[in-house]
């Protein structure tokens, strides 16, 4: 029998245990009930969808203001800022005033923002760029006893924001964010600025704003505006909070100006090559400027497509790679100077003066040998090594006689004969007469005059042969008269040895003319040849100059254009 009453038994303790917890927290029941009533009591015949004004032609006051929290992003590309913010909004509603002392001193409630329990205004911002344009978080409103209702919801607001990259990277943008009524005109909602007591001008609350790295934020008023549209003759009033924006500079100061500089300056350094390596050469130029083209790509990709203005760090870039592409012209023309033919084009005396004579003077450019006066490049001639001496007053000279016999024939210079002791030439040979004092000689010049070539290619032609040419012409006088010497003494055996002498004389005589003729002719090829070489290197360092001066300009012209450096 007593094992049927164990149920009943485990029923009796169960709600012994409930009566207890009842009675222990029956005290915080009681404490909720006055919030409970007052729900209820605020909420019976509320309307949410009415102004909470008394009378239709009141204009209801609601009040806002903005507290950055940090600036995201500024797509320049898109031309869109990415804010996290928080909106206040203030307002008064009379139907949610109470008497905190009949609900037991409670002075706040709160509303769940999501229900959309109580009339909200709809306030959006205009220039929202977000997918589903309003992307505030709704949070709850908090209503005082005196019908003051605050709602403070947080939110990532992404916004259109007017770029300007004229001065890009050391450009200013002004970006701001512009609220207002999407329903309600001026006359039935009028929107304006909470003014803080501390401040002279209305702004964006910056308390708790984290610096952006990329972005410096030097202000940002708020200016409230009311608007007359066409269509309607009531005002609209907007609330716009603006954002200056300076960006900083540092990172693209490192990253893309200097070293797109460096290489810019490394072009100055192609023209130091020589000018005979034609592959390095190129091949050093158009790396460069394939490397600034690189660049010109990275700067293109940070910056909007527009075609309202032109960064000017696009500009920049566009002037080094034109001075790129000019520095690789002048460089292709300096090696088609360098290796140009003197068989196949000649050089015009325009093209003489300028390159070898002019560019040279201006530069201050000095060649071996060669020195400038009057506008006129000499060079320094050889000294010319004389083969006779003065010697006796007759025509050939007086060996003693040998044993010989001169009827035999003679075919070659060992079977002539020879004194026992043989003097050399320059002794036995009479030198022949030359002009030792010149008399188109100035006043000033000297005695003795050097003799110089010109290089100038000019239609006078200089008078006065070369010493080697008149050396040859007097040698040939000579000979004759020695011939005709020899010609008065036929039957003299002293006669026929000494027209062996000049006879073999003569045939050295051609062929050194004839060898004359081949070196001058190689000399004249060289010295036009050098001509090329000399008008490249010229032009060569000319470009240096120019390039160098374009490159300073450049730099120079960015520096005065910048508006200001932020690092």
């Amino acid at each position: 029998m007593s094992c049927r009453h164990y149920p009943l038994n485990g029923m009796l303790i169960r709600l012994s245990v409930l009566c207890v917890f009842f009675i222990t927290f029956i005290d915080v029941f009681e404490c909720s009930k006055a919030e409970n009533k007052l729900y209820r009591d605020i909420l019976s015949g509320y309307l949410k969808l009415a102004r909470p004004v008394r009378y239709p032609r009141n204009v209801l006051k609601v009040h806002m203001k903005v507290f950055l929290q940090q600036i995201l992003n500024l797509d320049g590309q898109n031309q869109i800022i990415e804010v996290n913010a928080w909106l206040k909004y203030v307002w008064m509603d009379y139907r949610l005033q109470w008497d905190p002392l009949q609900y037991d001193n409670i002075t706040s409630i709160r509303f769940a923002g999501g229900e959309n329990q109580i009339w909200r205004p709809d306030i959006l911002l205009y220039n929202s760029a977000s997918e589903d344009f309003d992307s505030s978080f709704k949070s709850n409103e908090v209503v005082y006893n005196t019908g003051e209702v605050n709602w403070i919801p947080p939110g990532i607001f992404r916004a259109s924001c007017k770029m300007d990259i004229t001065y890009f990277p050391f450009d200013d943008q002004v970006c701001y964010l512009k609220f207002g009524s999407w329903t309600y005109h001026g006359l039935a909602l009028d929107l304006s600025i909470i003014a803080e007591e501390d401040e002279d001008e209305f702004s964006i609350d910056l308390s708790t704003y984290t610096p952006s790295g990329e972005w410096h934020l030097t202000k940002a008023p708020a200016v409230k505006d009311v608007k007359f549209n066409s269509c309607c003759k009531e005002p609209y009033s907007t609330v716009t909070f603006y954002m200056f924006l300076r960006r900083r500079t540092l990172f693209y100061l490192f990253n893309i100006i200097l070293p797109s500089l460096l290489i810019s300056i490394m072009t100055l350094m192609g023209f130091c090559l020589p000018a005979h390596d034609m592959s390095e050469k190129i091949g050093y130029q158009t790396t460069i400027l394939l490397s600034i083209c690189f660049f010109v790509t990275i700067v293109s990709e940070m910056t909007p497509p527009t075609s309202e203005s032109v960064p000017l760090l696009g500009m920049f870039f566009s002037s080094l790679t034109l001075i790129s592409s000019v520095s690789t012209a002048f460089t292709i023309t300096v090696l088609n100077f360098r290796y140009r033919q003197v068989q196949n084009i000649h050089m015009h005396p325009l093209f003489y003066k300028v390159f070898l004579i002019w560019i040279p003077w201006l530069l201050l450019m000095k060649r071996p040998g060669v020195f400038y006066k009057k506008r006129r490049a000499t060079v320094q001639a050889r000294e010319e090594i004389s083969f006779f001496d003065n010697g006796d007053d007759d025509c050939c000279p007086k060996f003693p006689t040998p044993e010989f016999d001169y009827s035999l024939s003679i075919d070659s210079a060992d079977t002539l004969p020879l004194p026992p002791r043989p003097k050399p030439l320059l002794k036995k040979m009479h030198s022949v007469p030359a002009e030792h004092l010149h008399l188109d000689r100035k006043v000033g010049d000297g005695i003795l005059k050097s003799q110089r070539r010109p290089l100038v290619l000019t239609k006078n032609v200089n008078k006065s042969h070369s010493l080697r040419s008149r050396r040859f012409t007097q040698f040939e006088k000579y000979i004759k008269k020695c011939i005709d010497d020899a010609k008065l003494r036929k039957n003299s055996t002293y006669s026929t040895y000494s027209m062996m002498i000049i006879t073999y004389y003569r045939q050295i005589d051609e062929m050194l003319k004839l060898l004359n003729r081949r070196l001058d002719k190689q000399r004249k090829y060289l010295f036009k040849q050098e001509d090329w070489k000399f008008a490249a290197m010229a032009l060569d360092r000319l470009c240096l100059l120019l390039i160098t001066i374009l490159i300073v300009m450049c730099l120079f012209g960015m520096i005065m254009s910048t508006p200001h450096f932020e690092p």
